[in-house]
C-alpha cells in the first residue's frame, strides 16, 4: 500500500513544473437539508463567474440526485464512472452549456478511487489533469455531511453553507458547521442566507445562528450574502433556465451579482487558493 501510495504521488508530479503555478478556486456548496436552493445558487454563480470572464467547471456530487444539468436545460450522457471504468477521458465526460460553464455529473465514483488497482488510479489521475483549465471550481455536494461531502470539503478551498430563514434549515445548516468544526475540516464557513424577503430578516437569520455558533463552537462563519425570494426563480426551473439568464434584472440575480462580486473581489479570491500542484495532492489525498 505504501509503495502504491508513493506512485501515485509520482504520477501526480509527473510533468506538472510547467502548471504547477496556475491557480485554481475551489468552492464545496453545503447545505444542512434538502429544498434549499442550493443546486440552484451552484449554477448560478457560476455562470456569473463565468460573464466575468472565469473559467468554471461544476462538479454535481449530489449522489443520486444530481441535477445541476435540470437547471442548466442540458443533457447528460456520461459521468465519472465512465471514467474510472476507463471508457472516457476527463474531457470526454465534461459536459458544454450554452452559458460557459462545463458540468462534469455523478461525483460518487470519485471516492471509490482507493478501491480500485493501481493502473486504473494511474488512469484516472492522468486524466484528472484537464480540471487545471480552469480558474474556478465548484462542487455541488448532497445535503448534510456524509463521507463524501466531508471528502470534497477537504478538497475545497473554502465552504459556502446555503441555508434559508426556515427554523428547520437553520438548525440543520449549525448541525453542518458542528461536524466541520469538530473534524478540524475548515477553520472558516461562508453563509448564504436564501430566500430572505427583507434584509432584516437576513440579517437576523445569520445573527441567531452566529450567535449559536460563537456560544458552542470554534470555528467561524462569515456573512457572504442573501438571496431575495422571488418568484421568477421558480419560474426559471420550469423552464429550465438559469435564472440569471432568464431574469437577469431579477432580485435574484442582483442577489448572485452581489455575492459573485464579494467573492471575486481580488483580495478575498486570492486568499485561500490552490495551485495545480495542491489541487492535485488533494485528489490524490481522496485516494488514500
Amino acid at each position: 500500500m505504501i509503495d502504491q501510495a508513493s506512485n501515485l504521488r509520482k504520477i501526480i508530479d509527473e510533468n506538472s513544473k510547467e502548471t504547477e503555478k496556475k491557480n485554481i478556486k475551489i468552492y464545496s456548496v453545503l447545505s444542512g437539508k434538502g429544498g434549499v436552493g442550493k443546486t440552484n445558487f451552484s449554477v448560478n454563480l457560476g455562470i456569473k463567474f463565468t460573464q466575468k470572464g472565469k473559467r468554471v467547471l461544476i462538479i454535481d456530487a449530489d449522489v443520486g440526485m444530481t441535477n445541476a444539468n435540470i437547471v442548466l436545460g442540458i443533457p447528460i450522457r456520461t459521468n465519472l464512472f465512465d471514467l474510472i471504468k476507463g471508457n472516457k477521458t476527463v474531457g470526454e465526460i465534461i459536459t458544454k452549456s450554452p452559458y460557459g460553464v462545463d458540468l462534469i455529473s455523478g461525483g460518487s465514483e470519485l471516492l471509490e478511487m482507493e478501491k480500485l488497482n493501481f493502473e486504473k488510479q494511474k488512469w484516472v489521475l492522468e486524466n484528472l489533469r484537464h480540471l487545471e483549465n480552469y480558474d474556478i471550481i465548484i462542487i455541488d455536494n448532497g445535503a448534510g455531511m456524509t463521507k463524501q461531502t466531508i471528502s470534497f470539503s477537504l478538497l475545497s478551498d473554502e465552504i459556502i453553507l446555503i441555508t434559508t430563514p426556515e427554523p428547520t434549515a437553520l438548525t440543520d445548516a449549525y448541525r453542518v458547521i458542528k461536524v466541520i468544526s469538530n473534524n478540524n475540516i475548515k477553520d472558516k464557513v461562508k453563509v448564504i442566507i436564501n430566500q430572505v424577503d427583507s434584509k432584516s430578516t437576513g440579517d437576523d437569520t445569520f445573527n441567531k445562528l452566529l450567535m449559536t455558533v460563537n456560544t458552542f463552537l470554534d470555528i467561524s462563519i462569515e456573512n457572504t450574502g442573501y438571496i431575495y425570494s422571488d418568484i421568477r426563480v421558480n419560474k426559471a426551473i420550469m423552464d429550465q433556465n438559469p435564472f440569471v439568464i432568464k431574469y437577469p434584472n431579477s432580485l435574484a440575480s442582483e442577489s448572485i451579482e452581489n455575492i459573485c462580486s464579494k467573492l471575486i473581489d481580488e483580495n478575498i479570491f486570492i486568499k485561500n487558493i490552490s495551485n495545480a500542484k495542491e489541487l492535485r495532492n488533494k485528489i490524490y489525498r481522496i485516494f488514500g
